[in-house]
Formats: C-alpha cells, structure tokens, sequence
C-alpha cells in the first residue's frame, strides 16, 4: 500500500520535507529548517542551487504551474535570488532524514 502524502500546492506553512518534482529535476524543500535544494535529474546541467539555500519566500508551487520562490542570498551585493522551475508534476512529503 501507498502510504506516500500527495499535495497539489505548497505554501511554506505546512512544515516537513517535500519532495517538487517537475519535468526533469525535484527540489527538495525542508519547511521546517526553510531550506531549498534542486536535485538534477539524468542528464541535467549542474545549477547555482544544487545544495541546501535558506527560503526567502515561496510565491507559487502549485502542481500545474512553474514553481517560483525567492532565497536568501549569501551575496552582500544582492538582496535575494529567485529561481522558476519547469512545471511541477507532484508534490510529496519525504520522510526526514535518519
């Protein structure tokens, strides 16, 4: 039995960790530490935030839809980085780690 939770948006409210899997990569996003990271998938480029950044704001991540949100940045000439996904397919919570 599947006992994998499925959610169609997230707002940074929920807490947990959720997996966002759009059309070629996820990002693991962790509500409770306000953390995001990209993980690529087969045969995408490396990016900018392919490791743990804090979440500045999530401004959408809605199944459906182009994922946008803001992160803080570690940069003292730039206030925020944004980043847009490809299109979230799903979103599920993933459990925390050992």
């Amino acid at each position: 039995m599947d006992s994998t939770e499925e959610v169609t948006k997230l707002t940074g409210t929920e807490g947990g960790r959720w997996r966002v899997w759009t059309q070629g990569s996820s990002h693991l996003l962790d509500l409770d530490a306000m953390t995001v990271e990209r993980v690529p998938g087969p045969g995408r480029p490396a990016s900018f935030n392919d490791r743990p950044r804090p979440i500045r704001t999530i401004e959408e991540c809605n199944v459906g839809a182009s994922g946008r949100w803001t992160m803080v940045s570690d940069d003292p000439e730039v206030e925020f980085f944004w980043h847009v996904t490809s299109t979230v397919r799903r979103i599920e919570r993933v459990a925390e780690p050992e």
